[in-house]
């Protein structure tokens, strides 16, 4: 999972001796200090992604890492530092659960409009899909974590259907984050009715796709929305 960097973070202070001064870096370069970040969930080149934009060479700034120890070790401002840690606290974070909510959609020609699909009639243009002619026929909510696969049974009208869901990297930012899903709608007595990968914003209502496994009844289409759960 890609974040930036540390709750409860400890933070060393290196003591340097240049040109005369204790903790800065010395004239050359201004009032420089140089601290080092204990990172406890991501990875320090993750975090040296993350806050590389607030350390400036041109003035001395430098980021090291040491991925034994899981720390990085900063030399800019006072300022700067202090921001960094700020930033670092922001990202240092256990990895959220992912909550995967599926629903099975079938055409049945009926018409009717069926309630439990208003929200996802409103999420959509209107020329997407004509919803008076859909109803929904099995649900399922998965929970999983970053780099897991998982799968579970959705009771469906007259059928049953098996929805695996392989997830792959979370990223999480303030307000949000995104999912890596591959995904696979599987009807028992068919096999798969169809699979694909999809980058799943957090609360976004995404409609993955459709198939007809039997011609004798409507097409299916899987919708998904997906929440990160926080530990």
């Amino acid at each position: 999972m890609k974040r930036a960097m540390a709750m409860g973070m400890g933070v060393a202070t290196v003591m340097m001796i240049a040109l005369g001064a204790v903790g800065c870096w010395g004239d050359e370069y201004g009032d420089l200090d140089v601290r080092t970040f204990q990172l406890e969930y991501i990875d320090p080149g993750a975090a040296y992604q993350i806050i590389d934009p607030y350390v400036f060479a041109d003035r001395g700034g430098m980021i090291s890492i040491d991925d034994q120890t899981r720390t990085i070790t900063v030399r800019e401002t006072p300022e700067m530092l202090e921001r960094i840690g700020q930033v670092l606290d922001t990202y240092d974070q256990p990895a959220p659960s992912v909550k995967l909510h599926f629903r099975i959609i079938e055409a049945n020609g009926s018409g009717e409009a069926d309630p439990a699909l208003q929200d996802i009639a409103d999420a959509l243009p209107t020329d997407v899909f004509r919803f008076t002619n859909y109803r929904q026929i099995a649900e399922t909510v998965m929970m999983g974590l970053e780099h897991s696969s998982i799968r579970q049974r959705a009771a469906g009208l007259s059928r049953d259907f098996l929805v695996y869901g392989h997830i792959g990297e979370v990223r999480v930012a303030e307000g949000g984050g995104t999912v890596q899903l591959g995904v696979e709608l599987f009807l028992e007595h068919y096999g798969t009715v169809f699979e694909t990968e999809v980058n799943a914003r957090e609360g976004q209502l995404l409609v993955l796709g459709s198939a007809q496994p039997d011609p004798d009844r409507g097409a299916l289409i899987l919708a998904l929305q997906v929440e990160l759960v926080s530990p």
